[in-house]
């Protein structure tokens, strides 16, 4: 049996359909074009329906199938911008504090001078450098923004657990929008950040969150607790991408 055949006769188990449906070729044409994991979930989710309440479908099969299929492929990518801009932040705001921290006074130079460089982050710059004079650049000319721009997820969670001295501050217990947030302590955060990142690598790989991940909404609370530490508004920043909060749905409003 070839792929495409696997693809369309699980499709049709599923459905209960066989090549006399009306929209069987439609089926048979989706099925080599999509994403086949968020397929599988639509289909079972379709089915679930069809037993259970049969008169929601409204519109054709194949477009009651595509639109679910569509529901689940929106939370991706509404999942994917709030990846970004979490990472985004947690790297700009690491960059500020440990810049401050360690360069010259009045200085960005702590990356570019060995006699300012801390032992525990020169792995990470080292793997750094390696990626950034591949791209053409000297990493000399770089300013720590540039230079943390390559640095991964995972590279992050590591700097923040490495310089914890230094950050720690950030997530003592505060006021938020009239809420109080509790401390972040280095065990939690290290959790945190572990968790978060196992998630943006299924999503980032077009892949559902694995089943032994936590669930979509705890991931979502963990890093809106993390951003609201740093001040960030995250209200602000999705309602643009998911104005209604149907896919995120936020505490701190």
């Amino acid at each position: 049996m070839t792929l495409h055949d696997k693809v369309l006769t699980e499709l049709c188990t599923a459905l209960n359909i066989d090549d006399t449906h009306p929209e069987y070729f439609k089926f048979a044409k989706a099925g080599d074009l999509v994403n086949q994991a968020y397929f599988k979930i639509a289909i079972k989710e379709f089915a679930h329906i069809k037993t259970t309440n049969p008169t929601k479908v409204i519109a054709s099969d194949f477009d009651f199938l595509m639109g679910l299929y569509n529901k689940h492929i929106k939370e991706h990518q509404v999942m994917f911008l709030l990846f970004n801009i979490f990472e985004t932040a947690i790297r700009s705001k690491a960059a500020v504090v440990l810049s401050q921290k360690y360069s010259s006074p009045n200085q960005d130079d702590w990356l570019h001078d060995p006699s300012l460089v801390p032992q525990k982050i020169q792995h990470t710059l080292d793997k750094s450098a390696e990626i950034i004079k591949l791209d053409g650049e000297d990493i000399r000319n770089l300013d720590t923004f540039q230079v943390f721009d390559y640095i991964l997820l995972g590279g992050l969670k590591t700097l923040y657990i490495s310089f914890w001295a230094d950050l720690a501050d950030l997530f003592e217990e505060k006021e938020f929008k009239g809420y109080k947030l509790k401390k972040i302590g280095k065990k939690s955060m290290t959790t945190m950040l572990e968790s978060i990142r196992k998630s943006r690598n299924d999503n980032a790989h077009h892949k559902p969150f694995h089943s032994s991940r936590k669930r979509r909404h705890e991931i979502v609370d963990d890093m809106e607790l993390i951003l609201a530490h740093l001040g960030f508004n995250l209200e602000d920043a999705i309602n643009n991408i998911d104005p209604q909060h149907r896919i995120i749905k936020l505490k701190y409003v």
